[in-house]
């Protein structure tokens, strides 16, 4: 049995290093292939927003994810618990 990610193009961004835009991917579930050539899908998520209605099937990315271009703040350190009291009030 053959697997493949099932993946939507949800976007488009510009690469900061070169200019180039380039289309933004979201992992919605996976696909499954049998020998006798079945195709099977397990959905996960559907993306709503940018989203033009094609789910493709594509080899499992196994190298190195690039960096993540997002304007939201990133959490430094700690876990989110640290400046509260050690004592619990009840």
């Amino acid at each position: 049995m053959k697997r493949l990610d099932a993946v939507a193009t949800v976007g488009e961004y510009k690469d900061k290093k070169t200019g180039e835009t380039k289309k933004r991917y979201s992992k919605c579930g996976s696909v499954f292939i049998d020998d006798e050539g079945n195709i099977s899908f397990k959905i996960d998520v559907l993306p709503v927003h940018s989203w033009d209605g094609w789910i493709n099937g594509k080899e499992p990315f196994d190298g190195e994810k690039p960096s993540r271009q997002s304007s939201a703040p990133t959490r430094k350190g700690g876990n989110g618990f640290d400046d509260m009291a050690n004592d619990v009030p009840f």
